[in-house]
C-alpha cells in the first residue's frame, strides 16, 4: 500500500510517497482554526479511490510542518513532499507539474474580505478599483495573490504566517484580508472568540482568475498521471461536484452562479499561464463579464 504523507502548512499541502517504508506521526495543523484543509485531503482521497484499481491502494499520513517556500523546494526535489495544493502561477508551473483541474472550480478567484467590524461602512463606499486601491490588504508573503494584487495597483502588506493576517486585520494594521468565498466565512466563525471584532464582508467581490491545483514534481510523472486521471474521472461521473455540494467547506457555494450577481471588481492575473483552460465548462465557473 502506498503511504500518502501530507503536511499541514501555512497553506495546507499533501504528499503522496510512492515507496515510503514508514508512516509519519501527525503534527499540529497550520492553526487551531484551520477551516478548509480537510476538504483537500478528502478530495485527494477521492482521487486515489478512483484510481486504486490501476495504481493500488494508498494511505494518507501526517508529517512535518514547513512554510510554503520550503514546501515548493521539497516538492521540486521530490523529497519530503510529493503532492501539494496551492494557487498557481507561471513560475510554479515552470518548476513543477500542475494538474490543471481547479480544485474548487475556480472559485478561489472569487475573493471577499475579512475586515474589522468598525470598517463595514468604509467598505460599503467602495465602488471601483480606485476606491479599493486606498485600502491595504494582508496577504501571504509567498502567495501569488500578493503579486496579482500589486499588479493591479493594490496595496499589500505581506506576512509569511497565515494566522498573523487575522491578527493584523483585528489590530487595524491592514484593512482587509481577501479570501476565497469558500474560505472566509468558516475562518471568521472559527475565530469568533479569539478575534470577535472580525467579520466576513460579502457585499463586494474582488475577482481574478486564480485556480488552486494539485502540483507534483516534474520527476514524478506516474503520480501526475494518477491524480489527473482521478480528477477527470470524478468530474465525469459527477462525484467531484457531489463532493463539493456535500463538504462543509464548499456546500454553501451552491448554486455557483449566485456569485456572479454580487457587485464585483475584476482585475487581471498576470501570473496566470496563457495555457490555462479557463473556458472549459467542465472545470470552471465562468467569470464575471
Amino acid at each position: 500500500m502506498q503511504r500518502l504523507k501530507w503536511f499541514l502548512l501555512l497553506v495546507p499541502l499533501a504528499s503522496v510517497s510512492s515507496f515510503a517504508s514508514q508512516s509519519k506521526k501527525p503534527t499540529p495543523p497550520q492553526s487551531e482554526f484551520d477551516a478548509s484543509h480537510s476538504y483537500f485531503i478528502g478530495l485527494l482521497e477521492l482521487v486515489l479511490e478512483k484510481t486504486a484499481i490501476d495504481y493500488g491502494p494508498a494511505e494518507v499520513v501526517f508529517s512535518m510542518q514547513m512554510e510554503q517556500g520550503r514546501a515548493f523546494l521539497e516538492l521540486e526535489r521530490n523529497a519530503a513532499l510529493d503532492v501539494y495544493w496551492a494557487g498557481t502561477s507561471i513560475s510554479r508551473e515552470q518548476r513543477l507539474k500542475a494538474i490543471r483541474i481547479p480544485l474548487v472550480k475556480g472559485m478561489l478567484g472569487f475573493r471577499q474580505f475579512v475586515i474589522h467590524r468598525d470598517r463595514r461602512q468604509d467598505f460599503a463606499q467602495i465602488k471601483n478599483l480606485s476606491d479599493l486601491q486606498k485600502m491595504v490588504a494582508c496577504q501571504g508573503a509567498h502567495w501569488p495573490d500578493s503579486d496579482v494584487l500589486e499588479g493591479a495597483g493594490l496595496k499589500v502588506m505581506r506576512n509569511p504566517i497565515y494566522e498573523n493576517m487575522f491578527k493584523q486585520v483585528a489590530a487595524g494594521r491592514c484593512d482587509y484580508f481577501p479570501r476565497g468565498v469558500h474560505e472566509g466565512k468558516a475562518e471568521v466563525a472559527a475565530r469568533a472568540q479569539a478575534y470577535p471584532s472580525l467579520i466576513w464582508y460579502q457585499d463586494l467581490t474582488l475577482y481574478y482568475p486564480f485556480p488552486m491545483y494539485f502540483f507534483v514534481s516534474a520527476s514524478n510523472p506516474i503520480l501526475q498521471q494518477r491524480i489527473t486521471l482521478g480528477l477527470e474521472a470524478a468530474v465525469a461521473d459527477g462525484s467531484f461536484e457531489r463532493y463539493m455540494q456535500q463538504d462543509s467547506t464548499t456546500a454553501h457555494l451552491f448554486p455557483l452562479q449566485k456569485w456572479l450577481k454580487i457587485k464585483t471588481i475584476v482585475i487581471k492575473n498576470q501570473q496566470l499561464s496563457a495555457d490555462t483552460p479557463i473556458r472549459d465548462l467542465r472545470y470552471w465557473v465562468q467569470p464575471p463579464r
